[in-house]
Formats: C-alpha cells, sequence, structure tokens
C-alpha cells in the first residue's frame, strides 16, 4: 500500500506544482494588464495636461489707439505691438466697461459689468453736473453674490499662476493670496530731467535714468524670469505695463524720437460740442470728480500755459511714454517666442481704458465717447486666429474671462456676464450684436459695429455713425432719418441698465 501511495502523491503535487504556476501566470497577467492600464491612463492624463497652452494677458495702462496698426496718431512708433497684432487678430471695436483703472480693472478680472461689481468710478465723489444716481453699489439684480476672480479660477483649474506690474487696481494684498508669484508694481524713477520743463500736473518729461532702473524695464525683467521657470503645470502669467499713464516722462532717447516743432495735434473739429445736450457738454468740461485748475479746464489750462505749444509737449509726452511701454513690452514678446515648457502659447493684449487728449476739450478719461472707452485688443491663439486678421465686431473686458478659460480648455464659472469672443476667432464672418459700456449706473453707452448710442441720467442722448463720422463730430440723435436706430438702441440700453 505504501508503494502505491507514492506515485499517487507525486501526482498530487505535479498537479498542484501546476496550479500554482498557473496562479502565477494569471496573476502575472493581471498585473501586466494593470500596469499597462495605468501607464495608458498616464499618458492620457500627460497628455491632456500637455494639451493645456500657457496663457499671457498683458494690460498696459492708459493706452488708446494710438498704435502705428491702430491709426490713432500718425507719429506713434509701436513696432512691436504692431508686430503681435500682424501675429493674431486685432479687434478693431473693442472697449473697456468703465473708463477708469479701477472700475475697468474689477470688471474684467471678475467677468462682471460695472453695475454687478458696484464700481463705477476711482473717486466716488459727486461731480456739480451729475444728478442723483448712485456713485457707488451694486445696481444688478442678478449680481452673483461671491464671484470669483480670474487667478483663482486658473488655480483651481491647475494653472500656476503668476501676477506682475499693474493688473488690479489695489486690494493687492488679497491677490498675492491667488497667485503663486506675485510683483508688485515697481515704483517710478523721480528727478533727474533734461530740462526744468514741466506740464500742466507739475510733472517732467525727458530724463536721464538708465532705462533698467525704469518701472516697466523691472516689470518685464520679472516677467521674463518668470516665463523661463520650467513646472509641470500650465501657465496664466498676467502682466501690467504702467505707461504711458501719468507721470508722463521717460528716458530721453524716446522723447527724442518725436521733436516737438513736428508734432501733429489730434484732429478736432470747432465748435464740436454745439450739437452736445447740456450734461454731455458739462462731462466734456470735466476732468473726473477733480476741479485742478477751476474756473479753467484741463485744456483751457493746457493753452493758458502755452497755447498749441503747450497743447504739442502733452502730446509730444504721450508719444514717447507709448513707444517706451513698446520697447518694454517687445523685450518681453521676444521672449515668448520659445516656451520653456514646450507648449502652445496663447497672448492676449489690451489696455484698461482709452484717453483723450482733447477731442471733444475733454482730457484723460472718465466719459464715455469712443476715444475713452476704446482699447487695442490683441489676440494669438495658435491654430485658430487667422494672422494679420481686423475684426470689427463690438466687444468689451468683461468678453475677457471666459475667453480666457475656452482659450485655456478649463470650465467658465457660472457667475460670469461676459461671453467669449473664441466664436469670433474660428469663424471670421460671426458677428456680436452691442458692447455696453457705464460711466455711473445711468449713463451708458451702446457700440453697435456701427454705431454708438449714449444715454445720460437726465435722459439726454447721443448718437454717432462711427463710419461716416469716426471722431464723433456730428450728434445724429435729433436728426429724423436716424430716429428708428435710435429708438432701437435707446430700448437695448434700457433693458441693460434694467437687467
Amino acid at each position: 500500500m505504501g508503494n502505491g501511495a507514492e506515485p499517487i502523491r507525486r501526482v498530487f503535487e505535479k498537479t498542484r506544482f501546476n496550479h500554482r504556476a498557473k496562479e502565477n501566470e494569471k496573476m502575472k497577467f493581471i498585473t501586466a494588464i494593470t500596469l499597462l492600464f495605468f501607464c495608458f491612463g498616464s499618458a492620457i492624463v500627460q497628455a491632456q495636461d500637455l494639451s493645456k497652452p500657457d496663457v499671457v494677458f498683458i494690460v498696459v495702462d492708459d493706452l488708446n489707439d494710438w498704435i502705428g496698426t491702430m491709426g490713432g496718431h500718425p507719429q506713434s512708433r509701436t513696432p512691436n505691438l504692431d508686430a503681435l497684432a500682424d501675429r493674431g487678430v486685432l479687434f478693431t471695436n473693442a472697449h473697456c466697461n468703465a473708463p477708469q483703472c479701477g472700475p475697468s480693472r474689477t470688471s474684467f478680472l471678475l467677468g462682471l459689468y460695472p453695475k454687478s461689481t458696484g464700481k463705477y468710478f476711482n473717486n466716488t465723489r459727486r461731480p456739480a453736473f451729475f444728478g442723483e444716481q448712485p456713485m457707488q453699489g451694486i445696481t444688478s439684480k442678478n449680481a452673483p453674490p461671491d464671484p470669483i476672480i480670474l487667478h483663482r479660477h486658473f488655480k483651481q483649474n491647475g494653472y500656476r499662476v503668476v501676477c506682475g506690474g499693474k493688473v488690479a487696481h489695489g486690494n493687492t494684498a488679497k491677490l498675492k493670496r491667488d497667485v503663486d508669484a506675485f510683483l508688485n508694481r515697481p515704483r517710478d524713477v523721480r528727478g533727474n530731467f533734461t530740462d526744468d520743463k514741466a506740464n500742466l500736473w507739475g510733472e517732467g518729461g525727458p530724463h536721464n535714468h538708465a532705462e533698467e532702473e525704469t518701472g516697466d524695464y523691472k516689470v518685464a525683467r520679472w516677467a521674463i524670469d518668470e516665463w523661463n521657470k520650467v513646472s509641470e503645470k500650465p501657465l496664466l502669467m498676467t502682466v501690467g505695463f504702467y505707461r504711458p499713464h501719468r507721470p508722463f516722462n521717460a528716458p530721453k532717447t524716446y522723447f527724442e524720437k518725436f521733436p516737438l516743432e513736428t508734432i501733429q495735434l489730434p484732429r478736432v473739429r470747432a465748435n464740436d460740442l454745439d450739437d452736445l445736450p447740456p450734461y454731455a457738454k458739462a462731462l466734456a468740461r470735466s476732468n473726473a470728480h477733480k476741479d485742478l485748475f477751476k474756473p479753467r479746464t484741463v485744456h483751457e489750462q493746457i493753452l493758458h500755459l502755452g497755447g498749441e505749444k503747450e497743447w504739442k509737449y502733452m502730446v509730444q509726452s504721450y508719444l514717447a511714454c507709448i513707444h517706451y511701454v513698446d520697447a518694454q513690452i517687445g523685450r518681453f514678446l521676444d521672449e515668448l517666442q520659445e516656451n520653456p515648457r514646450k507648449r502652445e502659447t496663447v497672448i492676449v493684449l489690451t489696455s484698461d481704458h482709452g484717453w483723450n487728449l482733447g477731442e471733444k476739450t475733454h482730457w484723460c478719461k472718465a466719459a464715455i465717447w469712443r476715444n475713452t472707452t476704446r482699447v487695442p485688443f490683441m489676440v494669438v491663439l495658435p491654430g485658430v486666429s487667422k494672422s494679420g486678421f481686423r475684426n470689427n465686431q463690438p466687444i468689451s473686458h468683461v468678453d475677457i474671462y471666459p475667453s480666457l478659460c475656452d482659450f485655456a480648455g478649463i470650465p467658465q464659472p457660472g457667475h460670469l456676464e461676459g461671453r467669449s469672443i473664441l466664436p469670433l476667432l474660428k469663424d471670421p464672418t460671426a458677428t456680436r450684436d452691442l458692447a455696453f459700456l457705464s460711466y455711473g449706473p445711468e449713463n451708458t453707452a451702446a457700440q453697435s459695429e456701427r454705431y454708438r448710442y449714449l444715454r445720460y441720467e437726465d435722459d439726454s442722448e447721443e448718437l454717432y455713425d462711427h463710419k461716416k463720422d469716426p471722431h464723433e463730430w456730428i450728434n445724429l440723435s435729433n436728426h429724423p432719418e436716424f430716429q428708428a436706430i435710435k429708438k432701437k438702441m435707446r430700448d437695448q440700453v434700457l433693458g441693460f441698465q434694467a437687467q
């Protein structure tokens, strides 16, 4: 019996060994499949992550259409901005939603109209000609209770977020918490001017400081350093350049490009204010919420100081500051030619609002005419934007936030009030109806592709045909043949204010 049990035992052990081998092979197979799926899944995740582009959003302070490609002034020198516009799409009918730094930047960083942010002005002091409209506070019935700022939203969606220079207007301590790297706007250099000449604000012009000491040079240098930092995450950069914001000074080499005796003044029309309602005339003579030269206006003070020569000095200074900031932006743009993270690079550039230099006898910002709200707006979106294309559809800054989300391939938060311009980039024949711009909750302008309608808090109106009258010299609001257009745009403005 013992001899018979031995073969049986050997057969049992062999069977058990074979079973164990098969189990091992099965486990190896399962492990291999699991590893394969893990690697495949990781590759998908990595591919998805690499598909997200780096997004660079550049904001220039107080820059109107005085860049070469927009033809705002025939003597302007902006080779770098012009080259950027030629690389992508230039929106020629883009506008801020509020013509002052604070409310404008609050609007585009939150993706909300001023009526939903409650911020309409830098200064809530009530001008003498204003009525009883609120100077601050939310007036929209549909304002979201807790909107998320652009930077935080991108960070929550996997982006490394950096912010430098003047991007927000105040509240920088709060913004710092939402970014991975931050640079406050560097201080301007002071003194060391080439002469004793000062403008009406007591500001000198050309100076002898080295360019490397100036604020926007430092912003560009910081931006270049941040751009060249390699990380696994995609990058959102928001970079704010300060010039041509006052004080109107820059290194002397930039002034030398614009000899004073050659300066051309902006095109103006004698008696341009004659067809304006009293409210609009008061706005033309105002300087935001300040009475610095009372009883003279800013324009009257400039002419009082030196007539057209003084006016030319102001224009020269503005042109020099534009040329200077174009050079600083160009240094940064050159670096963007190569992406150290091997991603596509999206570039969007705009200004926070426009600027008047005597048109309608108005200076600075704080009005809702075309010069004051119109801004450069350039988009380079690889694979989508058509190089050198000009789009005249009406868009505004409230469209920036949703557009950047679409460009980055991340979801839009639900609170946004603007619309992405991606459809306009994909289809050059696509159209938009109106852009709405506000200087106070009851002072509103509506911009179409061709017309601009303005309505003030006392119900007075203006209407301009930009195809025939780009300088807004002829107020058509009382012309019989334009009553249907005026009524339609008035109803749209009233509907916008009531929403």
